[in-house]
């Protein structure tokens, strides 16, 4: 038998003493990821089993892990003293909507010069996030967990 041409018993077997070697659910669906990621199919997902909700429905712990998105690629630059906005996305037309309603990307200038202010450009550079540097973390986007929905407050 296969799946998406590959043969899905072969993979199995060559994935079993990994999965045998599994002591908790997390190490297990890395197992199983790994063996979706076989099928180089769009759309694979892992999640449920022993963990349904991590979150266990508190809706605090839930919009705690909601990461916010600002919709611009970013380089980490030491000479620029932060993070290089080297592109704005541009949203699709045809799947970037909500209720029917365009959704717009955060920073583009079409989204913010509707509340009088300008939209960052290729070059512009964003060296904190809420007043935290973003030097201070490994990773800029550690600053926007928690922040889905709600407005941020950039210094570029």
């Amino acid at each position: 038998r296969t799946v998406q041409g590959v043969a899905w018993p072969a993979v199995s077997r060559r994935y079993r003493p990994l999965a045998d070697r599994c002591v908790k659910r997390e190490e297990l669906d890395d197992v199983l990821r790994q063996m979706a990621g076989e099928l180089s199919a769009l759309h694979v997902f892992v999640y449920g089993g022993a963990y349904v909700d991590p979150a266990h429905g508190h809706p605090e712990a839930v919009a705690a892990r909601e990461a916010g998105y600002l919709g611009v690629v970013t380089r980490r630059d030491a000479a620029a003293g932060g993070h290089v906005v080297t592109e704005v996305l541009a949203p699709d037309p045809d799947w970037d909507a909500v209720r029917d309603v365009p959704v717009y990307v955060p920073l583009s200038d079409r989204t913010l010069r509707m509340s009088g202010q300008r939209g960052v450009v290729p070059g512009d550079v964003i060296v904190a996030v809420d007043g935290e540097s973003v030097w201070d973390v490994p990773d800029a986007n550690v600053l926007l967990r928690g922040t889905a929905g709600c407005a941020v407050r950039l210094e570029v």
